[in-house]
């Protein structure tokens, strides 16, 4: 059996959500992250799987201008909130 695009796509959104719950728990655990520090990695999280299931979903629509407009939108602000984020979870924690 062949798997199309899309459902590659939706198989690897999977593991990359799973890899990305790990590692915020396991960070979690190391750190403990405050309430500022989990809304920011939560939704630099959700953001950065949002990038990535919008631009491959663009490419595969074949506008690939909507896939690079999507990685900007999307995915500086991911990145972003994930550096604040673990900033903050690093300062509460010296």
């Amino acid at each position: 059996m062949v798997f199309t695009g899309t459902e590659t796509l939706f198989f690897l959104l999977g593991i990359i959500t799973t890899l990305f719950i790990l590692g915020l728990i396991k960070y979690n655990k190391q750190l403990k992250f405050n309430a500022l520090s989990w809304a920011l990695l939560g939704t630099g999280s959700f953001l950065c799987i949002f990038c990535i299931a919008w631009s491959v979903s663009a490419v595969l629509e074949g506008v690939p201008r909507a896939a690079s407009m999507g990685m900007v939108v999307f995915g500086i602000p991911s990145l972003l909130m994930l550096l604040l984020g673990r900033r903050f979870a690093i300062k509460k924690s010296k």
